[in-house]
């Protein structure tokens, strides 16, 4: 049975940091030394404590998808990451659908995101 890995995540040079302070201090990812080979391509990693990561490659022509978005479970932490959310000032949609929380938002590269509560 495959088994997810990372997501790979476009964002344009100027943005990286944003994003970086994004997936750290919003969604509680921790930072990954990537390995020599894709530190010279200027590669991010990051990962959650369930082993899966997001990697970032810096476009200088990214251009987020309009519909595309990757979606995360956060469990009970949902209502603490509304709030991390609101005093970052990321705007955000958050309502119950088939029984659970869905929080709906763009990370400051513009990609979109789906927290599962």
């Amino acid at each position: 049975m495959p088994r997810f890995h990372h997501a790979n995540l476009g964002v344009p040079p100027d943005a990286a940091d944003a994003e970086a302070e994004f997936l750290v201090g919003v969604l509680g990812y921790r930072r990954l030394e990537p390995p020599p080979a894709a530190l010279g391509r200027g590669a991010r990693w990051f990962e959650a404590d369930d082993g899966t990561q997001v990697h970032l490659s810096l476009d200088p022509d990214h251009v987020p998808a309009a519909k595309a978005h990757t979606a995360i479970e956060v469990g009970a932490d949902c209502a603490a990451i509304e709030a991390r959310l609101s005093a970052a000032g990321i705007p955000f949609t958050a309502g119950d659908f088939d029984g659970r929380r869905i929080v709906i938002c763009r990370d400051p590269a513009g990609n979109g995101w789906e927290l599962r509560g």
